[in-house]
């Protein structure tokens, strides 16, 4: 088949929507289809598809687009604010764009994410299928970060219109968890039906041979690293971390805080660290191409999530054999088992993520054994073949339907 992967954020990027693009093109073509990318480029100037080097400046859409969409707000709907006229003409300016690019040839279309399915829906041609994942909750993250003030606002309806608009908008939605499938399901009125649950996989083999290649090179250091890496923005927890480690710092001092990623917090995370006299113990690395060999230095693998999905850095961390504590936000509980595989505390709160970090650095006999069973666990559950099996079988349903079916709910 010849499919198109899209998604209306930037690729190349640190997350998990960008490492699910790879590994799902990854394993397409090497099942003999022909995949295009389709994104946003990382200067956010220029949509492109990476993967053929084609790119469309996006101010030859958007100068046009602008000034006819937000006249007609200012003539038809004044009330609405500036924030709600940016998420529709960006929205408009990327169906534009898919569309300048063609969508004749493709036999499915494969979208990440509500932005991306909702234009995609919009634009294709009728009889071409169209599959959406969806990665995580836009609407809910507007909370986190102050985008979205309160669910009494225009802007939070605008927000949960665009979760229930963009999980419609397909023949078949997957989600990768359970939590993210309710949260539709209560919060977004999206039929249950509709949703089908597929979690993340990932090549254990291939990562677990760059981790046995660090193995060889690993030092002796004489403090313990604990490794957090996540992209610096609000609904990662940073500031819950640094809370907890300035907690951390009060009872020992032999230990070092590696934050992988980058991000709009970083000034202000790095402020923080300093004013609360973190400077000795955080270290901030910026992004990198080399986690698995990270993580085989690292001793803790810390992630305190205010709201988050299936985090790819828990499996990678879980294959590697490292002691997780983490939050309980969003899918988490469904990857980490408090006691057993990692210890887990509530999202938001400093005090009993601390009382975890001590615990796990405190007990070397508890710290080798959630790593142990953190292993175990991600060779049972994090299988690319059990992703890519049920994942076709979902192409398979939308490209060659029974003879009663009908082209998915029109929304």
């Amino acid at each position: 088949m010849n499919i198109l992967l899209t998604t209306y954020f930037y690729l190349p990027h640190v997350g998990g929507v960008s490492t699910y693009v790879d590994m799902l093109k990854s394993e397409l073509t090497r099942l003999g289809h022909q995949v295009d990318v389709f994104a946003h480029h990382p200067d956010m100037q220029h949509y492109y598809m990476p993967n053929n080097g084609r790119t469309l400046v996006k101010a030859k859409i958007k100068d046009q687009l602008y000034e006819k969409v937000y006249a007609y707000y200012e003539q038809q709907m004044k009330h609405v604010d500036p924030w709600i006229r940016w998420r529709d003409i960006e929205r408009y300016c990327f169906e534009a764009a898919v569309s300048a690019f063609g969508l004749q040839k493709y036999d499915l279309i494969h979208t990440q994410d509500i932005v991306s399915t909702r234009a995609l829906w919009r634009v294709k041609p009728k009889g071409t299928p169209l599959v959406a994942t969806i990665h995580g909750c836009l609407a809910t993250e507007f909370i986190h970060t102050g985008e979205v003030t309160g669910k009494d606002t225009l802007s939070w309806k605008y927000a949960a219109a665009e979760e229930f608009y963009g999980m419609m908008s397909s023949n078949a939605t997957i989600v990768p968890t359970q939590w993210l499938k309710a949260l539709a399901m209560t919060e977004f009125a999206v039929p249950g039906r509709h949703l089908q649950v597929i979690p993340y996989g990932m090549d254990i083999a291939s990562f677990q041979q760059r981790i046995n290649r660090a193995r060889k090179e690993k030092g002796q250091s004489e403090k313990k690293v604990l490794i957090c890496p996540a992209r610096l923005v609000q609904v990662k927890g940073h500031k819950v971390l640094f809370e907890a480690l300035s907690m951390l710092k009060e009872v020992r001092d032999d230990w070092v805080c590696w934050l992988l990623g980058d991000g709009p917090l970083e000034n202000e995370l790095r402020m923080k660290s300093k004013h609360m006299g973190l400077s000795e113990h955080v270290q901030f690395l910026g992004s990198r191409a080399d986690v698995p060999e990270l993580l085989q230095q690292a001793d803790v693998f810390v992630l305190p999530s205010l709201q988050d999905n299936l985090p790819f850095s828990i499996i990678e961390a879980q294959i590697a054999g490292k002691a997780l504590v983490v939050s309980d936000a969003g899918g988490i509980p469904e990857m980490v088992n408090h006691g057993a595989t990692g210890l887990v505390c509530p999202a938001g709160q400093s005090e009993p993520l601390f009382r975890n970090l001590r615990k796990v650095l405190e007990n070397s006999r508890l710290h080798n054994r959630l790593g142990e069973q953190a292993k175990r666990w991600a060779k049972e559950h994090w299988s690319i073949q059990t992703m890519m099996d049920k994942t076709l079988k979902v192409y398979d349903a939308v490209t060659k339907p029974p003879t009663s079916y009908r082209e998915g709910t029109k929304v």
